[in-house]
């Protein structure tokens, strides 16, 4: 999983650090108990996570490996995959970095502050004239239920990807022999803020979606959270040691324009 996050309303401390089992059993534990509760069967055997984190970027590498997902009866393996919705709720840190609960800890802030100060519109000598606050861009929020929905963000979770696999896009590659089956959940944040000061304005946008995608070799077939895999042809070994693969692209942009909103994305798309 490779999972981003940029924002430029706060700053994030300057950080790398990589933890494993061996330095931090806590966050172990935290996704092991996350993946079994959806599946008391899956063993979480090694955990790696890497994290690099500057002003406004944070990135989180994870390398997870499980045990016990996939059955062989015959040619057939059954993978199951409901372990995949899965969610870890607690506040994981490394320093003074919090890496998890972003909604908490970065945002939220940020958006009681223009909940605060949305009290004081209308009043003489107030600098802020106005603030408005948005779900998708279009859909008027009032600034306590856009708090709570952007504050409530974590980035570690999925529960999203428990829609049937019959929900997700199935192809076929015949180049490389493989069935994959791609999904984009609706963006967990998708939420922005409209802040008038004068005759100038401040947007300030928050974003957080990911796709995920499951990869097993073959032309194979999917049921509820079951993929199964036609492994008469040679491919035992290779489904049994790990048949499917989810990788997740995740990407949060919690972004603050003024009129040269454009200029400015121009020169984050160039980084």
């Amino acid at each position: 999983m490779v999972l981003s996050v940029y924002q430029n309303v706060t700053a994030f401390p300057n950080q790398s650090a990589t933890i494993t089992k061996a330095v931090d059993s806590n966050t172990f534990n935290s996704f092991s108990e996350a993946i079994r509760g959806l599946d008391p069967n899956v063993t979480l055997s090694d955990l790696t996570v890497k994290l690099d984190s500057s002003t406004s970027w944070l990135n989180v590498s994870l390398t997870m490996s499980l045990a016990s997902v996939a059955q062989t009866h015959g040619d057939l393996s059954v993978v199951d995959i409901s372990w995949r919705s899965f969610n870890v709720s607690e506040d994981l840190r490394t320093g003074n970095l919090s890496y998890n609960l972003i909604g908490k800890r970065y945002f939220r802030p940020v958006y009681e502050y223009y909940v605060n100060a949305s009290e004081y519109v209308g009043r003489p000598n107030a600098t802020i004239t106005g603030v408005s606050f948005f779900v998708n861009d279009t859909q008027s929020l009032s600034g306590g239920q856009a708090a709570d929905s952007v504050g409530n963000a974590t980035l570690l979770d999925f529960r999203s990807l428990s829609a049937s696999l019959e929900h997700w896009e199935r192809t076929y590659s015949l180049s490389n022999d493989t069935t994959s089956w791609r999904y984009t959940p609706p963006p967990l944040i998708a939420d922005s803020i409209k802040v008038q000061m004068g005759n100038s304005t401040k947007q300030f946008l928050s974003r957080y979606n990911y796709t995920a995608e499951i990869v097993a070799p073959g032309l194979a077939e999917a049921s509820g959270n079951t993929v199964l895999v036609d492994v008469g042809s040679g491919l035992k070994e290779w489904v049994m040691a790990g048949a499917v693969v989810l990788a997740l692209a995740c990407a949060v942009c919690v972004e603050m324009f003024f009129r040269s909103r454009k200029k400015k994305m121009a020169r984050i798309r160039r980084k």
